[in-house]
């Protein structure tokens, strides 16, 4: 399931920093003397993180990996957790340190707690995940956090094609790479037309890094023109869930990855996002099955727009009860799973990391390359 973290330590003060320049990772050996980097993967957004280090598990390689609840307390840092707690955390950051040679950061904010003065210093690889660099690299309180993060890493991605023109403003060499899934975790698809009732399924968080306005007009719209015994369902999740579940959505609890998983895998048909962009949960519905539905008028692509159905709040209504007469004819018609597959899978991405690591690991000069891809980050209109 997508989504961003927290805003990690702006519960607290925001860390500032503006006094001396950011200097990045030089010439040197790495700090083990092993024949090959040893990589961790600190913090995650969305579960790239976790399929990184999965198919580099099927390359025959081990990464590390430290999961979010394995980053911070869930509250954050000073918010009340304890000490005891907090200081758990701490020691997962000295060892992470410790025990790698260069450190791959999950979201800008993740950065400072790895630069702490009694942690060895390391080279890290930065992956932006969204409002990391959509907000709050825009923020005065938090600008400098942010881009002091971008300008110390040896090489820095970015996932979501709506922010090119921040991530390269921010860093020229920044680098595409799309966000994952991972197909053998995927359920069987089981419409719940075909055991039950038939389901539309809204797959984001009711936020306003997803549209939230339009969500809630779409699943207005949709309470209205659906027949009786449709079921609307979505997540509890998000400032917005209360005024969805005024509008007559079913809230479901947050799910663990799996959960969502089967959840998707139970939709007749999916709603999508409303900001302009596919994440992580239009991309698992689309490889699974249900035919995605996005209300907006265009989304940002690479060139190869993706196969979900977009449109206007009443378009979006007409062409969902036009899916869900025969929700697996809909599915077949726009064929989503190959262009998921072809395009959001980890595994070709692992040998260029490879070579990343190893570069940043000793100093050198780092060339991200993007595996198999030409980036024309146009928005193009695809409203069928």
């Amino acid at each position: 399931m997508s989504g961003d973290p927290a805003y990690p330590d702006l519960g607290s003060a925001p860390v500032r920093v503006t006094t001396a320049p950011t200097v990045r990772w030089q010439n040197g050996p790495m700090a083990s003397r092993t024949p090959t980097p040893r990589v961790t993967h600190f913090n995650d957004c969305a579960y790239v993180a976790r399929a990184l280090v999965d198919a580099a598990a099927r390359a025959g390689l081990t990464w590390g990996y430290v999961p979010p609840a394995q980053v911070r307390p869930a509250s954050g840092f000073g918010s009340g957790t304890g000490r005891l707690g907090e200081f758990r955390h701490v020691l997962r950051h000295l060892r992470t340190a410790r025990t790698s040679d260069v450190i791959h950061v999950h979201y800008a904010t993740a950065v400072h707690l790895l630069q702490r003065p009694w942690i060895p210093k390391r080279p890290y690889v930065l992956h932006l995940h969204g409002t990391d660099i959509r907000r709050l690299w825009k923020s005065p309180a938090t600008h400098d956090q942010i881009q002091r993060a971008i300008d110390g890493a040896s090489a820095v991605y970015y996932t979501n094609l709506d922010t090119v023109e921040e991530a390269t403003t921010a860093r020229a060499d920044a680098t595409y790479m799309p966000a994952f899934v991972e197909p053998q975790l995927h359920p069987v698809w089981r419409p719940g037309s075909e055991h039950g009732d038939p389901t539309v399924l809204f797959v984001s968080r009711w936020d306003d890094t997803k549209g939230v306005e339009t969500q809630l007009e779409t699943a207005r719209a949709l309470r209205s023109a659906l027949p009786t015994g449709t079921r609307l369902v979505g997540l509890d999740w998000g400032p917005g869930a209360a005024a969805a579940a005024e509008l007559g959505i079913e809230l479901v609890p947050r799910q663990d990855h799996p959960g969502f998983l089967e959840l998707v895998a139970s939709a007749d048909v999916a709603i999508g996002q409303a900001a302009g962009i596919i994440a992580v949960s239009e991309l698992e519905a689309m490889a699974i099955g249900p035919t995605v539905l996005c209300p907006v008028p265009s989304l940002a692509d690479d060139g190869d727009p993706p196969p979900v159905l977009l449109g206007t709040v009443q378009e979006i209504v007409e062409q969902c009860l036009i899916a869900l007469e025969d929700p697996r004819a809909s599915s077949a018609r726009l064929n989503a799973r190959p262009w998921v597959l072809g395009k959001h899978t980890p595994d070709r991405w692992i040998p260029a990391l490879e070579e990343v690591y190893r570069a940043a690991a000793t100093g050198q000069v780092v060339t991200p390359s993007i595996p198999g891809l030409t980036l024309h980050p146009q928005p193009r209109n695809t409203t069928p």
